[in-house]
């Protein structure tokens, strides 16, 4: 019986330890994508630079995970909610890299753009950048709460998200339809503005991998979740 406690107790803090890094992942995400959106609005390079050196820290524990991730189920192979806990950690803390990604593409081209004279448009970014980070924000408290209601709230979120990416690429492509010495920048302005829509559709991702994980249903692709 004690050995039975111990094995017991060692899986539970094993469990414990993965979501808890899965989760400080999700604050170094979400630090990087606002220290990206700041180097830009602020004009400010060594911001923008942070964010490329921050990057190598989610890199590793995103390896970290995986690894904890392959240990956990080799060693005490858990089956039915547990085991979707493993592998929902493991898909998120993947899309986060990849959020994590596209921080890093936004600070780099905010360098191009900060070598330039200011723009004015670069504020139509704002209203698609809250809206993407509002949804990573409530896709990882759905994963730390479980709460299935929360991650589809996520998903009902898309459309405002989709509106304002509209809005600002038509306004960035008709700059750069007409005569304009700084089509460079708007032209970096059309990448970053499609890099945070990405930023949302990865929390979509993220999501729907908590339903997965609560319900054991794969809504993805438009399915519906069966009550």
């Amino acid at each position: 019986m004690p050995d039975q406690i111990h094995i017991l107790t060692e899986f539970d803090q094993a469990l414990s330890d993965l979501k808890n890094n899965t989760l400080e992942m999700g604050v170094l995400t979400k630090r990087n994508v606002e220290n990206a959106f700041t180097g830009l609005t602020q004009r400010d390079l060594a911001i923008c630079n942070q964010v490329i050196a921050d990057d190598e820290e989610v890199d590793q524990l995103e390896i970290q995970i995986d690894n904890d991730s392959l240990q956990l189920m080799a060693k005490f192979q858990p089956f039915a909610s547990d085991l979707r806990l493993v592998i929902t950690s493991m898909k998120i803390t993947h899309d986060l890299e990849r959020i994590s990604d596209h921080a890093v593409s936004i600070a780099k081209r905010s360098r191009k753009i900060i070598k330039y004279g200011d723009l004015e448009e670069i504020s139509l970014i704002e209203p698609s950048y809250n809206q993407a980070l509002k949804m990573l924000d409530s896709a990882m408290a759905s994963y730390s709460e479980k709460c299935t209601q929360q991650a589809l709230a996520v998903l009902a979120m898309d459309d405002e998200l989709r509106k304002f990416h509209k809005m600002a690429t038509k306004a960035y492509t008709k700059k750069l339809e007409e005569p304009c010495e700084n089509y460079k920048s708007f032209l970096n302005l059309t990448f970053i503005i499609r890099w945070v829509e990405r930023i949302g559709n990865l929390s979509i991702n993220i999501a729907e991998d908590v339903i997965f994980m609560e319900s054991a249903q794969d809504i993805r692709h438009g399915g519906e979740l069966e009550e």
